[in-house]
């Protein structure tokens, strides 16, 4: 298995100011409250990375303040992606086995039948577990909601036998959260600020909403029967769904992480923060689809497969409670794409379509 490399490219310089424009007509035309968009092309021959940001409308139609390139979003599921990457790091060292029974790592762990004693994390990575996956208890604020979030998981079903198809699992994310707690001995947070915000420099990311204060940080909106967007009612989703989907950054943070995944595993500064084979694997087919045309052709670890005009991308969507987040890679040209926004008609305004037409 070999590292993802981006080819040479001799494409123009991006336009900032095309997609600026591009932005703000998508986003005024399907209703979008904030939105910001990002485009990153990794530098070839030498020359620096490209970066062009676009931001529009406002954080909080209640309040009218400014979206800007430098407001946090909620990026929803494309958390997944991260907490799988702390989890092949953890491979990497030696610390966890992808397909050693979880029951081996915790012997507590009850699941439905003898589920415990056959699920892996590659399992739990390729939403191959069979885990009913919509289970959103709120086991509190506490560092413990994902040792209590673990716990709950006896009394929830199984949906199909392990790996014998795929179903999208939220509940395997948390628990997988929950290995990576067991293993580097404090919280999944904590995991992912030593791990990944710190080393790719990642200052405006977190996962606590009392870490997006500290930034400008957008706030949901639902539509309303009127089609107009309104406030949401809640801000966030409960803490045990961290691993899950509550990571919040700028583009520019989700772009840096991405480019860990289009270099092979490698920091901007050139530290390696995972191994080549693990970067590849996780971009690489370990899991068919039911439907290869909903959410992508095939599943990786934790990436969402898609083809797209004989191009293989790889990526991920995320949704929370009135935010919408879009994240492609182009890894063959070293590029790569996100829009995070806070409500609207964002499936007609996502970057992997509209924006890139």
């Amino acid at each position: 298995m070999t590292a993802v490399q981006p080819g040479p490219t001799t494409s123009a310089p991006i336009d900032a100011a095309h997609w600026q424009r591009r932005l703000f007509a998508l986003a005024a035309r399907h209703r979008v409250p904030g939105a910001s968009l990002g485009i990153l092309r990794l530098g070839a021959g030498g020359r620096p990375d490209e970066l062009a940001e676009a931001a529009y409308g406002v954080l909080n139609r209640a309040t009218g303040v400014a979206a800007t390139t430098d407001s946090v979003f909620q990026i929803g599921s494309i958390t997944k992606v991260w907490t799988a990457t702390v989890a092949l790091q953890l491979a990497d060292e030696g610390l966890l086995d992808l397909d050693a029974p979880l029951a081996r790592l915790l012997p507590g762990l009850r699941l439905a039948g003898d589920a415990a004693e056959q699920v892996t994390m590659r399992h739990l990575l390729t939403h191959t577990s069979g885990i009913d996956g919509d289970v959103f208890t709120d086991t509190g604020r506490g560092d413990d909601c994902l040792e209590k979030y673990a716990a709950l998981l006896t009394e929830v079903a199984q949906v199909h036998p392990i790996g014998a198809t795929w179903s999208y699992c939220n509940s395997g994310f948390a628990l997988a959260g929950y290995v990576i707690e067991r293993l580097t001995g404090g919280t999944w947070d904590a995991a992912l600020r030593q791990r990944l915000f710190a080393p790719l420099g990642l200052t405006r990311t977190g996962t606590l909403p009392e870490e997006a204060l500290l930034h400008r940080a957008g706030v949901g909106h639902v539509t309303g029967p009127d089609g107009e967007p309104s406030r949401a009612p809640v801000w966030g989703l409960p803490r045990s769904m961290g691993p899950a989907g509550l990571i919040n950054a700028t583009a520019a943070d989700v772009l840096a992480f991405a480019r860990l995944h289009l270099t092979g595993g490698l920091a901007a500064d050139g530290t390696r923060l995972l191994a080549a084979d693990s970067a590849a694997a996780m971009a690489d087919r370990q899991a068919d689809l039911p439907d290869e045309h909903t959410l992508g052709d095939s599943w990786g670890l934790g990436w969402i497969r898609f083809g797209w005009d004989g191009a293989r991308l790889i990526g991920h969507d995320g949704n929370t409670l009135g935010q919408s987040a879009f994240l492609r890679l182009l890894p063959a040209q070293g590029l790569a794409v996100v829009l995070l926004t806070n409500g609207g008609n964002t499936r007609q305004c996502q970057a992997s379509r509209a924006i890139l037409v």
